[in-house]
């Protein structure tokens, strides 16, 4: 009835209104599932959802006429481009839907399924929908049921794997990706625009019947909803998304002159560090000696909504973090701040000593009596805003907050265990028939803003980073602005706000999965953090995991931050090695990444300079593409060590390393009177070479003032002792050389120390090391060795 171009693909439309062919340009394949219906439009109201009847195209104005059995008419005005054709619907006569659905399109390919970019592959041919506004929301609605033939998880467990997917590529919820897996193979594309006009109750977060309030405007209405839908070849998707960008006026981010999605700028790796305006010279330092360019602040703010910086770091508030930033800027250094987006905090002005009318409401209800200031039971007419399980039971009348205990069992309903006056406010007599809300809060000790109240974040935000000269932020707890009950929508509104104010040269990411359009915006995400866990361990397969996401949504890779520690109870403070295996899985996936390490670890770290030194040779040979692909693979592999040197301009020497488990030698394994030694069964995978090890000295129960005297290694007919003694909590370091190094347990050098003997060579294959010393102390420490071996340099150069 219709057949549109849309760049490669041509679309056929029926005179019911489906799409039935979705054509690469010769036509010889065709990928809408014959299965299943794909619909262009669906309309929902209330639960009941409906497909169009007939279908007309009026070819003088390019309009398509959609009618449905209810009696709504759907006018859609369509566009062929040059590489991808658009729909808006510009009319809806006849009824008031609820909400609107473009599809979902039902495909037989999916080889790739890019649930944020809305592109799905087969072979060498994508398809791709992407939301033209902030209106269409890509996903579906929480409140419907899904079709019958939705895969329950992006990666089912009964799945074979399709296209590659692995059960940790579950990342995001199915409501909230514009594409998405079907049942016995195949995708679907989505997206969706709301009536907002309406108060409703519906799913929001994880409330399974939250309050809604109904919005102004015209993004609160489904006319104007648009999208665009193309099809190319794979290697033209993001050509085809940048001419999506530029023709229909979407954000179009550039660094340095460059897309976003595209600029090498898009993985610059940054510092993050507690810098304040007395230490940002040093911090500016650092950064640049670690070949950096970006240093960010993890916690700049005394408070989130107002968003006033601590005094601590920047007394004189933003012109202190402005100065900050035109220090950095003079240096080559650019300047970023961390935020919880949304999240407000319950000593913020929002909130105390008067809260604001704008904060998010689970519910309301009215006071059924009047109470005075002192009243500890308050009676209520309906109970279930105040029975949603959250984190704190705060609630608000007129200007006083209140916490209770919880809700009587029975009508008639009161609020029990009432504490009056919460968080600064004053308590104060209320008529009957007052309404009362349930403020919507979070662990994090915070309550969130409605979506009026939201835009005055963004307004603050913006302002701060073009004021100050920022240009980096990342926008954590984004999934705080579900909290309003606009779904992707209020994310849409939130971030693009904060876009439009300050500009487009700022490297921006976000905590969550972005709604389609937001994928425009964000430069990228840095997820995988660093608390708790060894540096290759912590939250290891997610980081992995993020590289496929990446990957098959055509965003910039980046591997998450990584923490640079002093020695503590739990961790010793970070070595060479650990940052060397971070930077070869970054040159490995072509990745970013970012540094954290306090301003006080950063001074007391003695090998500080060695791991930043490290961190520019690497970056230097990533960003210069030194690395071939098959390089690249073997540095992929999170159980591969190596280490890289420059080897003159443009060139370096990259050795794959291999490290020994640890190698303890402890006195209670020892016979009375037996001298302290150990032999252990060692195998070289690489060619013959002098002994490289670390020996730690660990104490026992506590006492630290245990030590080795005259620790001596045998190996192949050769002894090498140190006269020295190693107390507890330091290291000895041998890089093959007759020389050792005494470190303390921050790496700060105390000594060097020679040996007279030649140094042993560990020869290639299996062998036997042997270790003796003389235990001091009472408990004896315990001694633990590495030996590190590594093989002939592969050398590499800029290309």
């Amino acid at each position: 009835m219709l057949n549109i171009q849309a760049g490669s693909m041509s679309i056929r439309i029926s005179d019911t209104g489906e799409i039935t062919a979705l054509s690469d340009a010769g036509g010889e394949k065709r990928y809408v599932s014959t299965a299943y219906k794909s619909p262009l439009i669906r309309l929902a109201t209330g639960q009941q959802l409906e497909e169009p009847s007939a279908a007309k195209y009026h070819a003088a104005s390019g309009e398509l006429t959609l009618n449905y059995p209810s009696g709504a008419i759907v006018t859609v005005a369509t566009a062929s481009r040059e590489r991808y054709a658009t729909f808006e619907v510009i009319r809806i006569d006849g009824a008031d839907p609820d909400t609107l659905i473009w599809g979902p399109i039902v495909m037989t390919i999916d080889s790739s399924i890019g649930e944020s970019v809305g592109v799905v592959q087969g072979g060498d041919f994508a398809i791709g929908m992407q939301a033209l506004n902030l209106k269409t929301v890509g996903g579906w609605p929480a409140e419907l049921q899904r079709m019958e033939y939705v895969q329950p998880t992006y990666a089912a467990c009964d799945d074979a794997d399709s296209g590659g997917r692995q059960l940790s590529d579950n990342k995001f919820d199915y409501e909230v990706c514009t594409a998405w897996p079907i049942v016995r193979g195949g995708s679907l594309l989505q997206s969706f625009a709301r009536n907002r006009t309406k108060p409703a109750h519906r799913p929001v977060w994880n409330l399974p019947d939250a309050e809604v309030e109904g919005m102004d405007g015209d993004d609160a209405r489904i006319p104007g909803t648009k999208i665009a839908l193309f099809g190319c070849p794979v290697d033209q998707v993001l050509a085809t998304i940048e001419a999506v960008e530029l023709g229909e006026g979407l954000p179009h981010p550039e660094f340095d002159g460059a897309w976003g999605k595209t600029s090498p700028a898009a993985t610059r790796s940054y510092l993050i560090t507690d810098f304040s305006e007395k230490t940002m010279e040093v911090a500016v330092r650092y950064t640049r000696q670690a070949g950096l360019n970006y240093v960010y602040h993890p916690d700049p703010f005394e408070n989130w909504g107002h968003f006033k910086l601590k005094p601590k770091y920047f007394q004189g508030g933003d012109q202190s973090l402005k100065r900050c930033v035109e220090l950095a800027e003079k240096e080559g250094v650019h300047v970023g701040i961390h935020t919880l987006s949304n999240f407000t905090t319950l000593n913020d002005p929002y909130v105390s000593p008067v809260p604001d009318a704008g904060l998010e409401k689970v519910g309301t209800a009215k006071l059924t009596a009047s109470i005075g200031s002192l009243d500890q039971e308050i009676g209520i007419e309906d109970p279930r805003p105040f029975t949603a399980s959250l984190f704190r039971h705060t609630a608000m009348m007129d200007k006083e907050l209140i916490e209770y205990d919880g809700v009587s069992e029975s009508a008639p309903w009161k609020l029990t265990g009432v504490k009056r006056g919460m968080h600064g406010t004053a308590p104060a007599p209320h008529q009957a028939g007052t309404e009362i809300g349930r403020l919507w809060d979070h662990p994090y000790d915070v309550v969130f803003p409605n979506i009026r109240l939201q835009d005055r974040f963004s307004e603050r935000i913006s302002g701060l980073m073009s004021e100050a000269g920022l240009k980096q932020i990342s926008f954590d707890g984004l999934e705080g602005l579900y909290a309003t009950g606009q779904d992707g929508y209020g994310v849409n509104r939130f971030v693009n706000m904060c876009y439009e104010r300050w500009g487009s040269e700022v490297i921006n990411d976000a905590s969550i999965v972005v709604p389609n359009y937001l994928w425009h915006i964000f430069t990228r995400f840095n997820w995988g953090e660093p608390w708790g866990a060894h540096t290759r361990e912590g939250q290891l397969e997610l980081r992995l995991s993020n590289q496929r996401y990446f990957a098959r949504n055509f965003i910039p890779p980046m591997l998450g931050w990584f923490l640079i520690r002093s020695a503590s109870e739990r961790f010793e403070a970070t070595t060479l090695d650990e940052i060397e295996w971070v930077l070869s899985k970054a040159a490995g996936f072509n990745a970013g990444f970012s540094l954290v390490a306090d301003m006080a670890v950063l001074e007391r770290n003695g090998n500080i300079n060695v791991l930043l030194e490290s961190v520019r040779v690497w970056e230097e040979a990533r960003h210069a593409k030194a690395f071939t692909a098959e390089q690249r693979q073997r540095l992929c592999d999170a159980k591969s060590d190596w280490h890289l040197e420059e080897a003159g301009t443009g060139r370096w020497n990259l050795y794959p390393i291999a490290i020994s488990r640890p190698f303890i030698c402890s006195p209670d394994e020892l016979q009375p009177g037996q001298p302290g030694g150990a032999d252990w069964t060692f195998y070289n995978k690489y060619a013959a070479q002098s002994l490289r090890f670390c020996l730690r000295v660990m104490p026992s129960y506590g006492n630290e003032d245990a030590a080795v005297k005259r620790p001596t290694f045998y190996t192949n007919g050769t002894y090498m002792t140190f006269e020295t003694e190693v107390a507890a909590n330091e290291y000895l370091v041998c890089d093959g050389s007759p020389e050792g190094k005494i470190y303390d347990q921050n790496w700060n050098l105390l000594r060097t120390v020679e040996t007279s003997a030649v140094v042993p060579t560990v020869a290639a294959g299996g062998q036997t090391l042997s270790f003796s010393c003389k235990f001091e102390g009472d408990p004896k420490p315990v001694v633990s060795v590495k030996v590190f071996t590594r093989g002939e340099p592969e050398k590499i150069e800029a290309k």
